[in-house]
């Protein structure tokens, strides 16, 4: 997944710089929070708590026209988490990196403000998982997820080609959870919101 959107970014810029298609494509640099919802399910019976966590993000977009782009999205960085159980505490922690391919409508093209929505499909990579406090010590796993993520923003242009990108996103995220000796153990909920601030730059 991390070698997609590497290679995703790494062809914008160059079709940016062959000059085709002027100012169609963009590419943004931001730092966003990963904030859970607050009822994340069950695991061992016991109810489930998942934290928030900040992270690099990065985005390269194609514009078709001034109203309709599509962009690819992802975590620069993975986000970590850390699960609590009710009545143990702390009990795992784990890392993920989302990435959604969405279609997005530009409201406004010609102003300085710009906002958009979107609507996208998205994928999870989870990894990295330990467990920690009463179950420290044990394997454990979680399983990738996928689904539908949808997104709202606006761009704020400073110049012709640099903008500053305010944009909230909801991401589809529920991770089968396995643990040593205990097997299944039940599905944490996340499904996030996941907000911030990028810097972008339009070729």
């Amino acid at each position: 997944m991390q070698r997609l959107v590497l290679t995703s970014f790494a062809l914008a810029a160059a079709l940016a710089a062959s000059g085709a298609n002027a100012q169609a494509f963009s590419l943004t640099l931001g730092y966003q929070n990963t904030d859970p919802k607050s009822d994340n399910g069950q695991l061992a019976g016991a109810d489930a708590t998942v934290n928030d966590d900040w992270s690099l993000t990065g985005s390269a977009a194609y514009s078709f026209n001034d109203n309709w782009s599509v962009e690819l999205w992802s975590g620069l960085a993975k986000f970590e988490h850390e699960v609590s159980l009710a009545g143990l505490g702390t009990a795992a922690s784990v890392e993920h990196r989302p990435t959604t391919l969405s279609v997005n409508y530009h409201f406004a093209p010609d102003s300085t403000v710009r906002p958009f929505i979107g609507l996208g499909y998205g994928w999870v990579n989870v990894s990295g998982e330990r467990t920690l406090g009463a179950l420290s010590g044990l394997g454990i796993d979680g399983s990738n997820a996928n689904g539908i993520a949808f997104g709202a923003g606006l761009d704020w242009f400073v110049s012709d080609n640099v903008f500053i990108r305010a944009d909230v996103r909801r991401l589809s995220f529920e991770t089968d959870v396995t643990v040593e000796t205990l097997g299944n153990v039940g599905t944490a909920e996340v499904d996030p919101i996941v907000y911030g601030i990028s810097a972008g730059l339009r070729f």
